[in-house]
């Protein structure tokens, strides 16, 4: 007889538990980035936001201010005594304007002021200002 010694059989395919740790460690950092990045964009996005929106308060504040100032303008009242046009702030911010002269308070005139500004997103802001003229106090 032949004497063959035992060897344990070989396995093949052998998989090991740090490759599978290795593997998760990999996913789980693949899905944390792929989160992170996410909720950077969106901050991004907010952020313009949030920047349009402040300047389109700034825009119109300043306008309305202008307006209060001269209310009368160029003297160009509508039918309706109203007067409509536009500022270009900037390229991508425009005021829309709508200014209507209300004769009817006693010695006086009361200028109503409406202002709006639409996003390139759709948002609409707007502002409404008024100002008392006394028929003694001339435009300047």
């Amino acid at each position: 007889m032949t004497q063959t010694t035992l060897r344990p059989p070989k396995k093949r395919g052998v998989f090991s538990p740090v490759l599978l740790e290795l593997t998760i460690v990999i996913l789980f950092f693949a899905l944390s980035t792929s989160v992170i990045v996410r909720l950077i964009s969106a901050a991004s996005v907010t952020a313009q936001e949030s920047a349009y929106h402040a300047r389109a308060i700034l825009a119109m504040e300043s306008v309305a201010e202008e307006i209060k100032a001269d209310p009368v303008g160029d003297d160009e009242f509508n039918a309706c005594g109203s007067r409509v046009f536009t500022v270009d702030v900037a390229q991508d911010l425009a005021v829309d304007c709508i200014v209507t002269a209300d004769p009817s308070p006693e010695q006086g005139t009361l200028y109503d002021i409406e202002l709006i500004v639409t996003s390139p997103g759709g948002t609409v802001y707007s502002l409404d200002a008024a100002r008392y003229v006394a028929d003694s106090e001339g435009t300047p």
